[in-house]
């Protein structure tokens, strides 16, 4: 990690490839894992293509995710007050997951300790809820990160991930909406008609909710579609963008390639999802996040 006097602090459910952090100033808290009893860090001791890869093999595998403690949250910030004056913690959005909810526990835990671990007063601390998932919320990482790394305050880090979230864009494909409904994310109503009629839904994820755009019957039709919904929403904008899967690498590279015919793309990255995000959705989840390239998050 590089020195700074503010240091980004994320976990890894924010899919940011290890390239595009490097000589950052950036720490990412690992999820836990759960696979028959053994608890593995995610991207730690068990990368994502290996929790899918098992996943695949046995359909019947026993298996659970948590997002960081509020415990190993305060950890991460400890370790990063020796380093740094303020600390910016930018995570999924807080309708989504819970880590927002540990990273506000985290400060208040800090802020009453003494020192809050080799500091004193303890470091400023800002939590940002970026309201959406994946590289999506990595896009508004990598920006507090640059800014940091140009010597912002927190304040201003902070402001830069807000500014981001406030403009980035995401979409996913699912192989099947079952996952989704049994995770609480969508309304109750999906799950009825998700037992009635196989459907491969395009959905929309922003502002802590996710919603159902479309759904298709097929899975490329929906990749299809997503395509189209999300190149209709770029219009003529110069776009940075993600591409993510889940044990989907051929899908992933072919709708990269899609986008890049149909969006003025400045660059793109690929990236796997989280174990967080595929345990919960099947294998085969689609997604893509972009911004606008003059936002400078690639």
């Amino acid at each position: 990690m590089a020195i700074a006097t503010t240091v980004i602090v994320t976990d890894s459910a924010s899919d940011i490839p290890h390239h595009l952090r490097e000589g950052l100033p950036l720490v990412v808290v690992p999820v836990t894992l759960v696979l028959d009893g053994q608890i593995y860090r995610d991207d730690v001791d068990m990368k994502a293509a290996e929790f899918y890869s098992r996943l695949a093999a046995d359909p019947n595998l026993r298996y659970s995710t948590s997002c960081p403690s509020p415990g190993e949250i305060l950890t991460a910030y400890r370790e990063t007050a020796t380093v740094a004056d303020g600390i910016v913690s930018v995570h999924l959005g807080s309708g989504l997951s819970g880590t927002c909810a540990a990273a506000h526990q985290a400060m208040e835990l800090l802020w009453g300790s003494p020192g809050g671990g080799g500091h004193s007063p303890s470091p400023a601390v800002e939590v940002v809820d970026t309201g959406t998932v994946g590289m999506a919320c990595g896009f508004c990482v990598l920006a507090a990160a640059r800014a940091a790394r140009a010597g912002a305050s927190a304040t201003e880090a902070a402001a830069e991930a807000r500014r981001v979230a406030s403009r980035v864009s995401m979409y996913a494909v699912v192989k099947t909406l079952r996952g989704v409904a049994c995770s609480g994310r969508v309304p109750s109503v999906v799950g009825y008609f998700v037992a009635k009629i196989p459907i491969c839904p395009v959905l929309r994820i922003g502002d802590n909710r996710v919603r159902l755009i479309r759904p298709e019957r097929t899975y490329s039709r929906s990749i299809a579609r997503m395509a189209a919904v999300a190149s209709h929403e770029v219009g003529d904008t110069p776009v940075d963008l993600a591409v993510m899967h889940a044990a989907a690498v051929e899908e992933a590279a072919a709708l990269a390639e899609r986008m890049r015919t149909v969006c003025d793309c400045r660059h793109v990255v690929i990236s796997e999802f989280t174990p967080v995000m595929g345990a919960h959705t099947g294998l085969g989840l689609l997604g893509l996040a972009f911004c606008p390239a003059e936002l400078g998050v690639l």
